[in-house]
């Protein structure tokens, strides 16, 4: 199941890569190349009505799909934008219209990142988070794996369990044999720089007031320092780095802040009013970034842009002092 599930999302990617134009043009077009094949993929047939409900109403709103779980009743919304359309603005009404329903689990996609959520759980969206996944980010195997989420007989239970980290490495991995039969070599674990020395992941650093600037920037994907003397190259540092590795393009903009409406980058330097950004700074790709704000609201921009590009915040490193 797991290879026939991984070489459907292959196929997916290259479509993402060769046609992602034309599927960033309508939310139809990205439902029929994308997110149709996949859904079918993890057993959720959206043509037969025992197992799926497209355009599934729920208090005078449609929502995409309803996956049906047993006596067909919902066990999960999925809520579908085109192709590069950014998810920020549409999960609280993803979960408001699942939770007004009584449902359980909420996803949303755009064909390339997918989202599921759990819709009662009393806690932060982060924390109600069970999946944050981009094909063209992630290899399809590893895909595959965090994708049984959402496979059938999983939702379907109501209370769909994950699979963990060692069985990936077990499956993909450790007994794939070669042809000269030998074994396959472990994928090695990303660059992180050494514990100490003042380096703090981003994730678990936190502001405090008259704090001073990091004074470097690390990756890691990779053993490069970037030196920083000021809170506000910390965003574009990080951006130039999302856009370096392919997590950050024009069809991802505008980012916002987490929470709010702001714009963080977009493709021309102007906010969600039509007001020009305060402190511009262009970016590759013709890309625009506001570094205006404290330092505080500096480490927020940078959380919600790699947030928003589906990157974890532990895989940027601060120098501190």
């Amino acid at each position: 199941m797991l290879d026939d599930l991984a070489g459907v999302i292959e196929t997916l990617q290259g479509r993402i890569r060769n046609y992602g134009d034309t599927l960033r043009q309508n939310e139809i077009r990205t439902r029929v190349a994308l997110i149709d094949p996949l859904l079918q993929a993890l057993g959720w047939d959206v043509a037969d009505p025992r197992l799926a409900t497209p355009e599934y109403e729920i208090s005078g709103q449609r929502v995409d799909y309803a996956l049906l779980g047993p006596e067909g009743k919902p066990a999960a919304t999925v809520e579908a934008k085109k192709l590069g359309e950014p998810l920020a603005s549409h999960r609280m009404q993803m979960l408001n219209y699942s939770n007004a329903a009584g449902i359980a689990y909420a996803g949303l996609t755009d064909g390339n990142q997918w989202e599921l959520y759990e819709v009662f759980k009393q806690v932060t969206l982060e924390e109600r988070r069970l999946l944050d996944l981009r094909l063209l980010d992630t290899p399809a195997h590893e895909c595959a794996l965090k994708l049984l989420l959402l496979w059938r007989p999983n939702l379907a239970t109501g209370r769909p369990v994950a699979v963990g980290k060692p069985i990936a490495a077990a499956t993909v991995v450790d007994v794939a044999p070669l042809a000269n039969g030998g074994s396959q070599k472990p994928t090695p674990e990303p660059f992180v720089p050494p514990v100490g020395d003042g380096w703090v992941r981003l994730s678990d650093f936190q502001h405090e007031p008259g704090m001073s600037a990091p004074s470097a920037i690390k990756f890691a994907t990779g053993d490069e320092v970037i030196s920083c003397q000021y809170w506000w190259q910390m965003p574009s540092t990080v951006a130039e780095w999302l856009i370096k590795t392919e997590k950050l393009t024009d069809g991802d903009c505008p980012v916002v802040v987490s929470g709010g409406k702001r714009h963080i980058i977009h493709t021309a330097p102007v906010d969600y009013d039509g007001k020009q950004f305060a402190n511009p700074h262009q970016l590759s790709h013709s890309l625009y970034i506001e570094r205006h704000g404290t330092g505080r609201a500096m480490v927020r921009k940078v959380k919600s842009l790699l947030h928003h590009c589906g990157v974890d915040p532990g895989q940027v490193w601060l120098k501190l002092g």
